[in-house]
């Protein structure tokens, strides 16, 4: 996915929710595949919310030690459209990429945790089909803590400590 995170490991079975921008209903449900992607296409034009249900990690990717620690617990890289997460399920890289008929400059990184059947789902992100027929593709990986502190040091924004509204 990222040159830069080697040791990436792809995540199957992480539950990628969207829904239209008023938040009302569910529009589709999929979970990543064994090399972590899931897309959705022939989307409507609109407003969309992307949420990720991070499966649990083991090993490396959920470990952290005193040298790797951050309190930071998201962060986004516009130029990459990657997203960094840190849970209790691990060390997460999410990619959104194969953007098609999509007002690129709408896509915007949104932290919101909600719980559902007592599983954390996190809204990653919001953005704006402008023609019907559009296409996202999502591109899960587990990362290391290692991996997460030097994209959260080099970026230096923790989203999660920012109130982004979503689109109503």
């Amino acid at each position: 996915m990222v040159s830069t995170l080697i040791t990436a490991k792809p995540v199957a079975k992480a539950k990628i929710i969207l829904e239209p921008g008023s938040g009302r209903d569910v529009i589709a449900v999929h979970q990543t595949g064994e090399l972590g992607k899931v897309g959705f296409s022939f989307l409507d034009a609109g407003y969309y919310l992307l949420y990720v249900e991070f499966p649990q990690q083991e090993g490396k990717f959920v470990k952290e030690d005193s040298k790797h620690t951050t309190l930071t617990k998201v962060t986004y890289n516009g130029k990459t459209r990657t997203y960094y997460y840190q849970g209790a399920e691990g060390f997460f890289a999410v990619k959104l990429s194969g953007l098609k008929k999509m007002n690129k400059e709408s896509v915007q990184a949104v932290f919101r945790e909600r719980y559902k059947d007592n599983k954390a789902q996190i809204l990653v992100a919001q953005f704006q089909a402008e023609k019907n027929g559009a296409a996202i593709t999502i591109d899960v990986d587990a990362i290391t803590a290692a991996q997460f502190k030097r994209a959260t040091d080099k970026l230096g924004d923790d989203i999660s400590t920012i109130s982004i509204q979503g689109v109503k």
